[in-house]
Parts: C-alpha cells; sequence; structure tokens
C-alpha cells in the first residue's frame, strides 16, 4: 500500500445549491467523528458490555490567506456571518485530491473563525466545522 502525503488533500465547499469547489490556499485539514456509546451490562456479566449510540463531528481547516479570494474560497472563509444558519452548505475532504470518489462528505455549517498574522509567516485563517446530520465516508 502506497502512503498518501498530505500536500495532495483538498477541501470542497458548497454553500449556494450549486456544485461543491475547490476551496484554494488549503494548508490543513482535520476532522474528529465520535460516537456517544450506552451500557449495557446487566447483574452478573464479568465484563462491562456497550451499543453504540448518537454521531457526531468536528472538523478544521487551515487555509492561507489570499485577499484576493474568490467563489467557494470566500464563501467558506465568510461562513461564520451567516445567522440562522441552517447547516445545508456542502463539505467534502479529500485525502488524496487524484482519488475524487475517495472523500469524507456532509452537510454542515462553519462554527469558528480565526485569521492571524505573525512576524516571518504567511497570514492564515482557521475555520472550524460542524457536520449536521449523516456523515458519508469513502476513504
Amino acid at each position: 500500500m502506497a502512503a498518501v502525503k498530505g500536500d495532495v488533500g483538498q477541501v470542497k465547499f458548497d454553500d449556494g445549491g450549486s456544485s461543491v469547489g475547490v476551496v484554494a490556499g488549503t494548508r490543513e485539514w482535520s476532522i474528529t467523528i465520535t460516537k456517544d456509546t450506552q451500557e449495557t451490562t446487566v447483574q452478573g456479566d464479568t465484563f462491562k458490555s456497550f451499543v453504540g449510540g448518537l454521531i457526531e463531528a468536528e472538523g478544521t481547516a487551515v487555509l492561507q490567506y489570499d485577499n484576493s479570494a474568490s467563489g467557494e474560497t470566500a464563501t467558506f472563509m465568510d461562513g461564520i456571518l451567516t445567522t440562522g444558519d441552517p447547516a445545508t452548505a456542502t463539505f467534502e475532504l479529500l485525502p488524496d485530491s487524484g482519488a475524487a470518489t475517495k472523500k469524507i462528505s456532509f452537510a454542515g455549517l462553519i462554527t469558528n473563525f480565526e485569521q492571524g498574522s505573525a512576524l516571518g509567516d504567511v497570514s492564515t485563517i482557521n475555520i472550524t466545522f460542524k457536520p449536521s446530520g449523516a456523515i458519508t465516508s469513502a476513504v
């Protein structure tokens, strides 16, 4: 099995109801998916037992700031400014942009935006997002 380098990863996004577009300038992305558990152990059992419950996730993306960003990149960066957001934006996270069917996809919303500028480094934007509803993984 060949290793996939991080430099071929990609984030795609759409909040306008058309098709997902590449978010330009992505430096990294991550997502953490967690599942609630309920204990089903009964008296007399020697070991605890559990069943899976509700699933949720949260993810982040780091972008290199580009003051001429447009299209889905600009929409992605401005997503935090929407109030009453119905969480219908489409997200696609690709570990390898050359394998378009290998992705994690979901509808969700932007929950946090942080922009910074440091001497000796490029200006970056950190975005946090949260899926709402089903998460599809084909990685």
